[in-house]
């Protein structure tokens, strides 16, 4: 599990590895976990977790896509970083 930060942000996005920042299926974002409740509303007050959206909906894919150097630069260049 690895940990990446972008600059100006506060939240640790949650990564199955360090090499995701250079793959295709890289997704950063706030998943919010949901459930059945009696008002109608599935939002369970719980916090968004920082991680891979891919990762949190989809699972990482059983074929992991090869490592880009660009892809990585490119990301690390916006900002993104191992924390």
């Amino acid at each position: 599990m690895s940990e990446f930060k972008r600059k100006g942000d506060k939240h640790r996005y949650s990564f199955r590895d360090a090499k995701c920042i250079g793959l295709t299926c890289w997704g950063p974002g706030l998943y919010q976990h949901r459930g059945a409740t009696l008002s109608g509303s599935r939002n369970t007050g719980s916090p968004d977790s920082p991680c891979c959206m891919n990762r949190a909906y989809h699972g990482c894919p059983n074929n992991i896509p090869a490592f880009s150097k660009e892809l990585s630069a490119e990301r690390k260049k916006d900002g993104w970083k191992l924390a």
